[in-house]
């Protein structure tokens, strides 16, 4: 692959984030952009948790990943049905089952709730693995935004036999998957449409095919659904 040096977008500058340009591996400086309105908008009031929660999600999806908490129970912002939501989300997915998700529901958390919240750990683990990949530190995170969450949802989904009404209509389940609370689903297409790509312009050594392989070897070695 080509060495191309990437210059970031104007607004990008000077911001509290891991450098992009700096990468051991070039960028598209449309994939940067994303990721930098994804942590941005993990600060923000979402619909069902504050932004201060958002940010809360995002350093316990974050401490998971290497066993640890990033608060004790007594003392984080989260309450205890969402700690235990995160760490089987963030380390344990291929082997969730109806009944754990039942057993979430039942101890207090809406179903709204919970499909933000996994929204929110997926995008910030899109985010974070990407850095990695590319030989970067973690990104910082922004202060969190005032405010409350505005509760939105959709009724245009519909029970199909997944645990969560998805969107009536759509392509893919993947696609209808997060639709009960839209702008979790758009949270997540944002940072994810951006970083699982390939350039018009990219000058790989495997063609789409192979690339396609990679990718589904690597689903199946992390016990992806899809």
């Amino acid at each position: 692959m080509k060495r191309q040096r990437v210059r970031l977008p104007r607004f990008l500058v000077g911001v509290n984030v891991s450098d992009y340009a700096t990468a051991p591996l070039p960028v598209a400086p449309e994939t940067a952009a994303a990721h930098e309105k994804t942590l941005r908008s993990l600060a923000d009031p979402g619909a069902w948790w504050s932004g201060e929660d958002r940010l809360a999600i995002v350093r316990e999806a974050r401490a998971a990943a290497s066993g640890e908490h990033a608060a004790s129970e007594s003392s984080s912002s989260l309450p205890p049905v969402a700690l235990t939501a995160i760490h089987g989300i963030r380390n344990d997915s291929g082997r969730l089952t109806r009944r754990w998700f039942d057993d979430i529901i039942d101890m207090g958390m809406p179903r709204e709730a919970y499909v933000e919240l996994a929204a929110v750990v997926a995008s910030s683990v899109v985010v974070d693995t990407y850095a990695q990949g590319i030989g970067l530190p973690l990104p910082a995170l922004p202060e969190a935004v005032a405010g409350h969450p505005s509760f939105e949802k959709s009724d245009d989904v519909v029970e199909a036999g997944a645990w969560l009404p998805i969107a009536r209509q759509g392509r893919a389940n993947i696609l209808r998957s997060l639709s009960l609370v839209p702008a979790a689903s758009r949270l997540f297409f944002g940072a994810f449409n951006r970083s699982y790509y390939m350039r018009p312009d990219a000058e790989f050594r495997i063609d789409a095919r192979q690339v396609e392989l990679i990718a589904s070897r690597v689903s199946a070695v992390n016990e992806c659904f899809y």
